[in-house]
Formats: C-alpha cells, sequence, structure tokens
C-alpha cells in the first residue's frame, strides 16, 4: 500500500481562502443586502412597538395630568425635575404605567412631561 503525501502548504493557503471568503460573505450579506439575525429583527420590532404605545399614551396622560387637583403643584414639581430621573415622582403612578404593566414607563414620562411643558412655554407667549 501506498502513503499519500498532503501538501499542507497547499491546504493551508485553501483553509484561510476559505475562512476570508466566510468573512467577506458575511460582511455582504449585513451591508450590501441587510440581512438580520433573527434576535436583532425582533429587538428592533420590539423598539419600535414600543415607541409607538409611547406615543399613543403620552396625549392621554397630558390631559388626564392636566385635570388633577394638585395640577398647579405638580406642573412645578415637573419643571424643577425637567430631563431627569426625577420627573416620574411629578406624576401619579398609574398615569405613567402601561397597561397591564407594575413599574413606571420612563420613556411615557419623558414623552407626557415634554407634551405638558411644551405647553406650558406655550401658554406663556
Amino acid at each position: 500500500m501506498e502513503r499519500i503525501e498532503v501538501n499542507w502548504q497547499a491546504v493551508k493557503v485553501s483553509l484561510w481562502a476559505g475562512a476570508s471568503g466566510m468573512v467577506v460573505g458575511a460582511y455582504l450579506l449585513v451591508q450590501a443586502f441587510g440581512f438580520l439575525s433573527p434576535s436583532k429583527a425582533e429587538r428592533l420590532a420590539s423598539e419600535k412597538s414600543d415607541r409607538a404605545v409611547v406615543a399613543a399614551l403620552a396625549p392621554g396622560c397630558a390631559e388626564e395630568f392636566r385635570s388633577l387637583p394638585d395640577v398647579k403643584e405638580r406642573l412645578a414639581a415637573l419643571v424643577a425635575s425637567r430631563g431627569s430621573y426625577r420627573a416620574k415622582d411629578a406624576f401619579p403612578p398609574e398615569l405613567v404605567t402601561w397597561p397591564g404593566k407594575t413599574y413606571v414607563d420612563h420613556d411615557l414620562v419623558r414623552a407626557c412631561g415634554n407634551l405638558l411643558l411644551k405647553n406650558q412655554t406655550a401658554d406663556l407667549k
């Protein structure tokens, strides 16, 4: 039986060429053809959905906020804490909590606060 000699130099070059081709192929899939992994696509869809829910809930939040009996004090607290984490303290928790959730949504706090403060500064002009 004859022993076969393997040219390891040729094999090594072929392996490197194959690996390089896979890297270039993956890059082209992502950049040129817009390929997304299922987890990234799901994350992007979830973020877009969350933004849509916040946009839908914010006007109702602002309207209910304006009908609170202590709206002047709460609005002053909102102005004082504008842009900070403590802005949530100016709202009753049920106004800035998504239906079915038990925690305050800070994106909803920001959106509702922006609507309230935008109207507040428009009233001052």
